[in-house]
């Protein structure tokens, strides 16, 4: 259960920044091609990582963890405002998440090799 969850959360993520990149993309900025494709590159990589996971994959899960960690920091460091905060929080759970599903990843890649 635990598992489904945080893969459903980090394609909740994903759909997030592919949100961000869209909105970003019709601003009227100068920097709104960096933050869209920034945004569409974090999503793509997200969605990537999720699927690898989903298939019990032990790198996908460090190549998360290594993401949503540099994402709390850059979150944390930045100029922090409620919209930040709302982010932080499934940032936060994500991490938390990935940090406890290892002996869930690792048994599935057991069981695997015993077949």
């Amino acid at each position: 259960m635990k598992f489904r969850f945080l893969i459903i959360l980090m394609y909740l993520i994903t759909l997030f920044w592919v949100v961000f990149a869209i909105v970003w993309l019709f601003r009227d900025s100068d920097y709104r091609y960096f933050y869209a494709v920034t945004g569409f590159g974090y999503a793509v990589v997200m969605a990537i990582l999720a699927y690898y996971l989903n298939k019990r994959q032990r790198w996908a899960r460090w190549g998360a963890l290594i993401m949503s960690a540099i994402n709390i920091i850059l979150t944390i460091t930045d100029q922090v405002g409620w919209f930040d905060l709302a982010y932080l929080v499934p940032s936060v759970v994500l991490f938390v998440l990935l940090l406890t599903i290892r002996s869930h990843i690792q048994s599935k890649i057991l069981s695997k090799k015993e077949l």
